[in-house]
């Protein structure tokens, strides 16, 4: 089940710090594949001072379960500098496709340190030169920068560089306008949005064999943002992102909570 990446991705834009200091929410997600129910996750974030913290957590449910039964849990911590996110450890384990995962980095001068990471990465993937991984952040630390841009521009635009470890993404977001969400029985959430339209590409850490062809393709989606929360800028209420065989993977809001 390869439902872990795409919900990471869609869920890469989130929340800002310092003109709103109680910026804290846990969010609710379900994850639908042609139509039905695949996996659900749970997005905390707090930005209640110059630093912030995010944990996502995602799990398979249903059918998808009971042949993949894939787990995750990421976590990153940083500080702004200069108007970024300037992460100071990231970490992501669970079981994938039947495979206990980890990866632990803390971040030193601006670049990402492996401490851990299993399985090791030279069975499935290329490496990543250290040169290429100078000046990266970590998906979770993307959240933190694109809803920062939301929260002080009012807009989408931004883009940045993310290393979780195994491959190097190149992340672009751009405004594509207001528009009214109606109500879903999927979904918690329904009213006005700001529509971003974002470009994932991967740079380096291709994978080894088959799923090469799939890293060298741009994968597209689109993020619906609107304030769910008094006193919290705008979070992720519905996105979508397109697969390669199943068509368009659905993400709705369920749940939003201080």
């Amino acid at each position: 089940m390869k439902c872990a990446a795409p919900l990471i991705l869609l869920l890469c834009l989130a929340s800002p710090l310092a003109a709103h200091p109680a910026a804290a929410a846990q969010l609710s997600y379900t994850l639908y594949v042609l139509g039905l129910p695949v996996a659900d996750a749970v997005l905390s974030i707090d930005l209640g001072s110059p630093a912030y913290r995010v944990t996502l957590r995602f799990r398979t449910t249903g059918l998808a379960d009971l042949v993949a039964g894939d787990r995750l849990e990421e976590h990153a911590n940083g500080r702004f500098e200069a108007d970024r996110p300037a992460p100071l450890e990231y970490t992501s384990n669970g079981r994938l496709h039947g495979q206990d995962r980890v990866v632990d980095m803390s971040y030193r001068d601006g670049a990402p340190v492996l401490a851990a990471i299993t399985p090791p990465n030279e069975a499935e993937r290329e490496d990543v030169p250290a040169a290429l991984r100078a000046r990266t952040i970590d998906p979770l630390s993307v959240i933190v920068m694109l809803l920062h841009l939301t929260a002080t521009t009012g807009r989408c635009e931004g883009s940045a560089r993310a290393y979780d470890g195994r491959r190097l993404q190149q992340l672009d977001a751009r405004t594509a306008g207001e528009e009214d969400l109606p109500p879903s029985s999927r979904s918690s959430f329904s009213g006005r949005g700001l529509r971003c339209e974002f470009t994932d590409q991967t740079l380096a850490g291709f994978r080894i064999g088959s799923g090469r062809d799939d890293d060298l393709r741009t994968h597209r989606g689109t993020i619906w943002l609107s304030q769910v929360l008094p006193g919290v800028p705008r979070l992720p209420v519905r996105a979508s992102v397109e697969t390669r065989w199943l068509g368009d993977a659905m993400i709705y809001l369920t749940a939003a909570s201080p």
